[in-house]
């Protein structure tokens, strides 16, 4: 169970709008397979997985329900420069401070380097063009994305779209230890509360560091 924790959190380490779409918040669904055993008899339990994007030009909120299985919540403050991360997972509520986003560097030696194709199409009235990231480890875990740069915000510190290109994913696959998961935007509205965007610790919360996280597979 705990390397299917880890995989899971490895997943997790969108009519035409307006160009200038700085605002809102985007519902995903996550599709799962394996060819993996263990990661497969999990599959059952991520029936019904979403994740739930908030946005504006420096903050951004990413909510992630895996089935039954695990819950976690990443906030990024880019004018704060600063973030957290909540996870909730089988019976433990552990929290992370996220002391500076804008020292977080990607690299894209260990996980790709996103190359430019020409597909391009429209996912929720977003005009999208398709990168594909070619695992540099020889192991298989291949990324596809869909990005559009219609929405003008920013992704830092939001280690699930973590690919080194400006722009907002709305559909995008990878591999990860056995565990293929497939995210496609199924809804766009405009408003949002922008208390989301709270990097106050709830009360409960363990509060660890990434190593200490690391440590326990979470």
């Amino acid at each position: 169970m705990k390397s299917l924790v880890l995989a899971l959190l490895l997943i997790i380490s969108i009519g035409k709008f307006s160009a200038q779409t700085t605002e809102g918040q985007i519902t995903y669904k996550m599709d799962f397979s394996s060819d993996n055993p263990e990661m497969a008899v999990a599959l059952p339990m991520m029936q019904g997985s979403t994740m739930q994007l908030y946005f504006t030009k420096d903050k951004s909120a990413a909510n992630v329900e895996m089935g039954s299985i695990m819950k976690m919540k990443s906030v990024m403050d880019t004018k704060l420069d600063k973030g957290i991360i909540l996870i909730d997972v089988m019976g433990q509520q552990i929290a992370n401070n996220i002391e500076s986003i804008s020292k977080t560097k990607v690299d894209t030696d260990k996980i790709g380097k996103p190359v430019l194709t020409s597909e391009t199409k429209q996912i929720l009235g977003f005009n999208c063009k398709k990168y594909t990231v070619k695992d540099p480890s020889g192991e298989g875990n291949d990324s596809v994305l869909w990005i559009t740069t219609e929405i003008k915000t920013t992704l830092a510190g939001q280690k699930q779209f973590t690919n080194g290109l400006e722009g907002v994913p709305l559909e995008f696959s990878t591999m990860q230890q056995g565990m293929n998961v497939h995210f496609e935007a199924t809804n766009f509205v405009k408003t949002l509360d922008h208390e989301v965007f709270s990097t106050k610790i709830p009360e409960g919360y363990k509060i660890m560091t990434e190593e200490e996280m690391k440590r326990i597979g979470a």
